[in-house]
């Protein structure tokens, strides 16, 4: 695919944030409706009804799940269950142990 060059940003107040009005950490993050992609050849890719906006590795996109995404920048980290067992057990520790 070809590279991208610009993006833009359409919002639910009728406000449009663009990579010509700045960088995509300085858009709005909130009450975005449409994310469009617009590459060098002409190509111009609508994300639209998703739950969330991302640019990554110079390609934007839409997507409803930010998991894999969230992952990569090793900033979240990420509970699982276990059992009460195991749980109680941690607990124990964690209430008897020091900085």
């Amino acid at each position: 695919m070809a590279k991208l060059v610009g993006w833009k940003v359409w919002y639910d107040d009728g406000s449009v944030f663009s990579s010509l009005d700045g960088d995509w950490k300085d858009a709005p993050a909130e009450g975005v409706q449409i994310l469009v992609e617009y590459y060098e050849d002409g190509t111009k890719i609508l994300h639209l009804e998703r739950d969330y906006y991302i640019l990554d590795e110079g390609k934007a996109f839409g997507t409803n799940n930010i998991h894999p995404w969230l992952r990569k920048q090793k900033v979240v980290k990420y509970g699982r269950w276990t059992s009460n067992s195991k749980f109680a057990e941690l607990i124990k520790k964690a209430k008897e142990d020091t900085l």
